[in-house]
């Protein structure tokens, strides 16, 4: 057995780094499959441009949702590889000053696809960047 005490400082500094660096090493052993989602979604071909894109794998107990903008587009990173259940939520109700009138905010997605339980989408997310567009035809 050595005593670290016996040791030079710098055979003890050397030592020390030798231990971190394979605790580090074997930290990155294991990891997870990570990827980013990106995508554009549309109900009836026209951009849903408010909201967000909800990606829920409930095997794994994962979720995690994309803001969608004016055009419609959303994105997530570091989403562990996988297959999700894709539904859309609703913008969030902003809360006003006593006076004020909301926006009017349209949102006519059909609410089958409003819930990760209902909705018929289903998507599989790789390593790496994945292009998935969300397309509400009903």
């Amino acid at each position: 057995m050595i005593r670290f005490d016996s040791l030079s400082p710098c055979r003890r500094c050397l030592g020390v780094m030798i231990l971190v660096g394979g605790l580090l090493a074997l930290a990155g052993c294991g990891g997870k499959t990570v990827g980013s989602v990106s995508g554009k979604a549309t109900y009836k071909g026209e951009p849903v441009t408010s909201g967000s894109v909800v990606f829920t794998n409930p095997s794994k107990g994962l979720a995690a949702d994309g803001q969608l903008d004016g055009s419609g587009n959303y994105s997530i990173k570091d989403l562990e590889a996988g297959t999700y259940k894709v539904s859309l939520s609703p913008p969030q109700v902003e809360q006003l000053e006593p006076g004020k009138t909301p926006k009017k905010v349209t949102f006519n997605v059909p609410k089958k696809y409003l819930d990760s339980v209902t909705t018929p989408i289903s998507k599989e997310v790789k390593a790496g960047k994945n292009d998935i567009p969300v397309e509400i035809t009903d």
